[in-house]
């Protein structure tokens, strides 16, 4: 294996985030290639166990031989992770123990390091001063080893202050401030901070950026495969990750005659496991899904509109700002006890606001690929 120099992802919780960076990472690689520079190996902190190294070696297939796992720099991550808690009690941790994390994480990277390779479970050991860059997603943590780029939905510091003017928000006030705190540390280590439209803070109108190194971009997520897996009825898709509440239009399915798919077919009863492609197959007229901006930005890029579970008071707040700036583009709805028909229904308008808000990327970018716009700008910037 030729000797390169790596790059390093550093994420917020859940699937997304490691696999959007990953998306990112790779994206930054072809920039580099394209204009004859090295590219770089890819250290990704391995939080999940086997679940997490399986994801992504379906997803990364063709690029594992360049992918390297840090379980040691996972087990620092998990400690400030949103999990199993309320987001208040994962707030209070997180601001109790972001800078010992910090510095664990610091401490790890600062001194020779053993990561394993995803294809195969090679374990090779890496020095310091080969890690040259730090690719970043709604951060919960300061590594400070490399220069730091943000490329993400939204400013932690922002939504957490925003969230503080919400009533639906459960959490306390001063717990969403000592957060906000948190989070601005951690910002402004940032060398620059590419922030996707549309995104979190885009339910309002006339957002004013935070700090002066703001840069916004496209959707930072890979576009769209064309589907390629097994022949599919008209149906509906179901992304598990917090779809509690919408049981009900999942039984009213199979009244209506269309076929209920999901990435988790052990959880959804009575559908098929298929991957989320499948929302390019044109067969799929409704995505059921938490408002996570990985489902959401695939929901408008398809224009499979998206359907949201209500915001729960004690889920992160990012979620109640994710539902409402979907809700204003219109190419998504937030589920409140609507019948599956009628939900059917307002499908035409909301794939019509797809198109639109798909157009206006288009005008303002010149592309959907929010990847390979930030990633050509970071490469000019390195």
């Amino acid at each position: 294996m030729a000797q390169k120099r790596f790059l390093i992802t550093n994420f917020a919780y859940g699937i997304g985030p490691y696999l959007r960076t990953t998306e990112l990472a790779l994206a930054l690689n072809r920039a580099r290639e394209k204009a004859r520079k090295e590219t770089f190996n890819i250290i990704v902190p391995w939080v999940y166990g086997e679940k997490q190294k399986r994801i992504m070696r379906e997803d990364f297939s063709a690029y594992a031989d360049s992918i390297f796992l840090d379980e040691k720099l996972g087990s620092i991550l998990k400690t400030v992770f949103y999990e199993k808690e309320t987001i208040e009690e994962a707030l209070i941790r997180w601001n109790q123990t972001e800078e010992e994390a910090s510095r664990a994480a610091h401490g790890h990277l600062s001194a020779p390091f053993q990561v394993e390779l995803l294809n195969g479970g090679e374990i090779i050991t890496i020095a310091p001063r080969d890690i040259v860059l730090e690719l970043a997603r709604a951060p919960r943590l300061r590594y400070g080893v490399a220069p730091s780029y943000s490329v993400s939905f939204g400013l932690q510091s922002e939504i957490l202050v925003e969230a503080t003017k919400e009533s639906l928000v459960k959490t306390k006030k001063e717990t969403l401030l000592l957060a906000a705190e948190t989070a601005q540390k951690i910002e402004k280590a940032q060398k620059a901070h590419f922030i996707a439209y549309p995104a979190t803070m885009d339910y309002l109108e006339n957002r004013k950026s935070v700090y002066e190194n703001e840069i916004s971009v496209p959707p930072v997520t890979d576009l769209p495969k064309p589907y390629e897996g097994t022949a599919v009825t008209e149906g509906l898709y179901v992304t598990v990750t917090g779809i509690g509440g919408l049981e009900r239009l999942f039984e009213d399915a199979g009244k209506l005659g269309l076929k209920l798919y999901s990435n988790n077919a052990e959880v959804i009863k009575g559908s098929e496991k298929v991957l989320p492609s499948v929302l390019s197959s044109g067969k799929i007229s409704l995505h059921f899904a938490r408002s996570g901006w990985g489902s959401a930005w695939l929901s408008l890029f398809t224009k499979v509109p998206i359907i949201l579970p209500e915001y729960d008071g004690d889920d992160d707040p990012e979620i109640l700002f994710n539902n409402k700036a979907i809700e204003r583009l219109g190419f998504g709805m937030v589920y409140r006890g609507e019948s599956l028909a009628e939900i059917l229904s307002r499908v035409p308008a909301m794939k019509t606001a797809a198109q639109k808000t798909k157009a206006e990327i288009m005008k303002k970018f010149g592309t959907l690929d929010g990847n390979a716009y930030a990633a050509k700008m970071i490469a000019a910037l390195l």
